[in-house]
C-alpha cells in the first residue's frame, strides 16, 4: 500500500502527514494526549516494504495489548490474513508478507535475537534508553528504519537523541493535543480545565518540559543558569574545583572554577555507564580531562568518605590521595568533619542558583555537565521534606540523582553558606602511607 493510498484511504492530521512523509531513517511523533500518536505509528507499519519484518514495543504488556496492538486492529484489519494473528507468540503477518512481533519493554533483554528490519517504540518517553539501543542492534535486514511515538516526559533520552544531539537522519514531528482536528472540542476544552503549568506544557502541548511533584533545587532556571563554552572559560591559572559525593553504583563529580568572582560548572566526571564505581577511575577519568593544570586542585564533598572501612583501613579520600600521586599540581582537601544540615546545603546551591542575597550567580555548561543538570531539573523532596528522595533501585533512572548535586552543594555551603551554624571546621586529611595501602608496610 502507497503513502498515496493511506492518506486517501484513512486521511491524517496535518502532523500525522509530515510525520509519514518524512524520509528520515528514524522518526518521532512527539504530542500530547489524543494527538493521534499511535494511530500514526500503526499506519506507518503499513507503509513498510512487503516481506519485511519488524517489532512493535510498548512499556508494558498492558499498554501493548490495550492500546497498540487495539489501535493496529483497527486500522489494518482487513491487511490481515485470516488466521494471522497468533495470540499465544503475538506475532502476525500481513497480506503483503509483512511479518510483525508484538512485544514489551518490561525486560528490555527479552527484546535482543530477532534481526529486524524496522521498529516501532510506542510511548517510547516511558523506556530507557537502553530499549533504543537493544532495537538499533537488531535493525540489520531492509529498509533499516525505526520510529517512536510518545507524549513526552521531561528532558529524558528522547530530548536527547531527537533534538539536542541533532544527529542527521533523525527527524522530530510535535503535535499538540488541539491541533488533533478529529477530537470532539468538549474533551480538549476538559483537558485544557484541568492541566496547568508544566503538566500542561507535556500533555496537552507535546513539549519536553521540566515536571517533578517537590523539586528541590527551584532556583535552577534553564536561561538564567545555562551557558556553553567549557573550553573557552577553562582557567590554567585558577584552582580547580572538583566536588564529590560517593555512591556504589553511580558517580558524578562536577567541576568548578570560579572566575572573576563567579563560579562556572565547566564539566562534570561521570563514571561508566556498564561498570560499578570507583574512586579510582573517577580520578583516572578527570586527569584524562585534565592532564597537567598548573594550578592547584581542590577538592569539597561528602564528610562521609573521611571514614575508613574495617576491611582495608582506607578512606575514600586515602584512595583519591593515591589516585592522585604523581599528578603535576598540588591537590587540596578541603572536607569538613561532618556535613551541614541537608536543607543548609540545598538553601547554598538555591541561592547560587538565582544569585540571591549578595551571592553571585552560578553558571553551568550543561552540555558537558548533563547529570548535574538534571539533578538540578529532577531531584525531588523524600515523602517527610527532610532530604533528597533516593531511588535504590539501580534499574530505575532516578537512581542516579541527587549525587551530583549533592556534592557540588558541599562545596557551595562552605563557601557561600546560608546559614551562619557552625560545624566542625575542615582539616587537612593525612592519608595512611602509600606503603601501607600498597601493602608493601
Amino acid at each position: 500500500m502507497s503513502l498515496e493510498e493511506v492518506h486517501l484511504d484513512i486521511g491524517g492530521s496535518p502532523a500525522q502527514l509530515a510525520f509519514w512523509q518524512s524520509k528520515a531513517r528514524f522518526r518521532a511523533f512527539i504530542g500530547g494526549v489524543g494527538s493521534g500518536k499511535t494511530f500514526a505509528g500503526a499506519v506507518e507499519i503499513m507503509r513498510q516494504p512487503p516481506g519485511s519484518i519488524g517489532v512493535v514495543v510498548a512499556p508494558t504488556f498492558p499498554m501493548l495489548r490495550d492500546s497498540t496492538l487495539k489501535t493496529f486492529l483497527q486500522v489494518a484489519a482487513p491487511m490481515i490474513y485470516a488466521d494471522g494473528f497468533k495470540r499465544s507468540e503475538m506475532t502476525m503477518r500481513l497480506h503483503n508478507g509483512t511479518e510483525i512481533l508484538w512485544r514489551s519493554a518490561d525486560n528490555p533483554d527479552s527484546l535482543r535475537g530477532p534481526n529486524l528490519g524496522w521498529w516501532w517504540l510506542d510511548e517510547g518517553a516511558l523506556v530507557g534508553e537502553d530499549v533504543l539501543d537493544i532495537l538499533m542492534g537488531r535493525l540489520r535486514l531492509e529498509p533499516g528504519r525505526g520510529w517512536v511515538t510518545t507524549t513526552p516526559k521531561g528532558f529524558n533520552w528522547l530530548h536527547k537523541v531527537f533534538v539536542k544531539e541533532k544527529r542527521p537522519d533523525y527527524a522530530l514531528v510535535r503535535c499538540s493535543t488541539k491541533s488533533n482536528p478529529f477530537l470532539p472540542p468538549e474533551f480538549i476544552a476538559s483537558l485544557e480545565a484541568k492541566y496547568v503549568g508544566a503538566w500542561a506544557a507535556q500533555e496537552l502541548r507535546g513539549e519536553f518540559a521540566d515536571w517533578v511533584t517537590s523539586p528541590v533545587y527551584v532556583g535552577f532556571a534553564r536561561d538564567l543558569n545555562l551557558e556553553d563554552g567549557a573550553v573557552e572559560r577553562y582557567r590554567p591559572t585558577l584552582p580547580l574545583i572538583l566536588c564529590c559525593d560517593f555512591n556504589v553504583r553511580f558517580m558524578s563529580w562536577p567541576v568548578v572554577q570560579v572566575i572573576k568572582g563567579e563560579p562556572f560548572v565547566l564539566r562534570e566526571i561521570t563514571s561508566a555507564p556498564d561498570a560499578p564505581a570507583t574512586i579510582e577511575d573517577m580520578v583516572r577519568r578527570f586527569r584524562n580531562v585534565y592532564p597537567a593544570h598548573p594550578a592547584e586542585v581542590w577538592v569539597y564533598g561528602d564528610a562521609s568518605g573521611r571514614g575508613r572501612t574495617a576491611q582495608t583501613g582506607q578512606s575514600d579520600y586515602d584512595l583519591m590521595e593515591l589516585a592522585f600521586r604523581g599528578y603535576p599540581s598540588r591537590v587540596v582537601f578541603n572536607v569538613p568533619e561532618a556535613n551541614p544540615p541537608v536543607k543548609d546545603r540545598i538553601n547554598a546551591v538555591n541561592r547560587l542558583l538565582r544569585g540571591a542575597g549578595g551571592a553571585p550567580t552560578l553558571r553551568i555548561d550543561g552540555d558537558h555537565a548533563p547529570e548535574f543538570v538534571a539533578d538540578l531539573l529532577q531531584t525531588e523532596w523524600n515523602k517527610q521534606g527532610t532530604a533528597e528522595l533516593q531511588v535504590l533501585d539501580p534499574a530505575d533512572e532516578k537512581s542516579k540523582r541527587s549525587h551530583s548535586a549533592a556534592g557540588f552543594g558541599c562545596w557551595a555551603h562552605r563557601e557561600y553558606p546560608v546559614s551562619k551554624e557552625l560545624y566542625p571546621e575542615a582539616k587537612a586529611i593525612r592519608p595512611i602511607e602509600v606503603g601501607k595501602l600498597l601493602g608493601l608496610a
